[in-house]
């Protein structure tokens, strides 16, 4: 994205009634402002739920007829679907998702079925034209940092993996492109280490989140809405699912979580893999390839 700003409401700031046109044509005329001299991109709106839904549609209203494109996200932390009706935000911070995803690594006990059915249930609370552009995020200047989290980067790239084959638009925070460590925010929000770029380790890092970039942008059906989980192999910490375009072309996704390495035997192409070898998916492994 190219600029933007953020539109900040914080507890220990004085509390407006986001109701009163006085408030609402003032904070307007601010992003207004920003809009006609700035010609900014986009508007993240902290705290997303914790101003009227009147002043919303006023704001976007306004900001709508200077620059028809212009993004207004809200950072919702829930189910979010009474702010993306059409007529308040253009999406909202995807946390549910987030969550989901995280939940099935962290715990152990959880099988394939119960990570299908958390995903299941982030995409049948919106609409589908909601589902299309979600902001999907699997860490941010709010959440510890996702090498942190997981703890290794078998789990780091699997979990970027869901996150650039899910419908939605998926986002990485800064950093996470060279897995940046950063504990609870305000450690997340560490700078940049611009002078490490060009170690090996973080050339790699960078390199295969660049794959799975160009993967996104060069298959469809990875964009696309539809998907299913087949959940065909035995094992029940393999994820498995497939990805469908409009024209019935499919890509599979692999990702081996469990304790041992898995047999994959029909020959398909490949358009992605790590730590895949002879047949054999390996423990913490990606396949993602295409199928008849």
């Amino acid at each position: 994205m190219g600029n933007s700003i953020h539109l900040l409401f914080y507890a220990d700031m004085p509390k407006l009634n986001t109701n009163n046109i006085a408030v609402i044509n003032y904070i307007t005329e601010i992003c207004a402002y920003w809009v006609k001299e700035y010609d900014v991109d986009g508007i993240r709106f902290d705290v997303g739920n914790e101003v009227s839904h009147k002043f919303l549609k006023c704001v976007r209203e306004e900001l709508k007829a200077l620059k028809p494109d212009v993004y207004l996200l809200g950072e919702i932390w829930h189910d979010a679907s009474q702010w993306v009706l059409g007529d308040e935000y253009d999406s909202i911070m995807n946390y549910p998702l987030t969550s989901s995803i995280n939940d099935f690594f962290i715990d152990k006990s959880l099988d394939k079925r119960d990570f299908e059915y958390m995903i299941n249930r982030c995409y049948t609370m919106y609409m589908q034209q909601n589902n299309n552009v979600l902001f999907n995020l699997l860490d941010s200047h709010d959440t510890e940092r996702l090498i942190n989290r997981v703890g290794e980067r078998d789990i780091f790239f699997q979990q970027l993996a869901i996150l650039f084959t899910m419908p939605g638009s998926p986002c990485i925070y800064y950093g996470t492109e060279i897995a940046l460590e950063g504990g609870h925010d305000p450690d997340c929000r560490r700078c940049m280490p611009w002078e490490s770029l060009d170690e090996e380790e973080n050339v790699e890092c960078t390199e295969m989140i660049k794959q799975l970039i160009h993967l996104r942008k060069n298959e469809d059906t990875l964009r696309s809405l539809y998907f299913h989980f087949p959940n065909r192999l035995p094992e029940s910490r393999c994820i498995e699912y497939i990805k469908l375009n409009e024209a019935g072309e499919k890509v599979e996704v692999l990702l081996n979580c469990s304790k041992a390495d898995i047999f994959i035997s029909d020959e398909k192409k490949i358009l992605f893999k790590r730590k895949f070898e002879n047949t054999l998916l390996k423990v913490g492994g990606i396949l993602i390839r295409k199928t008849d």
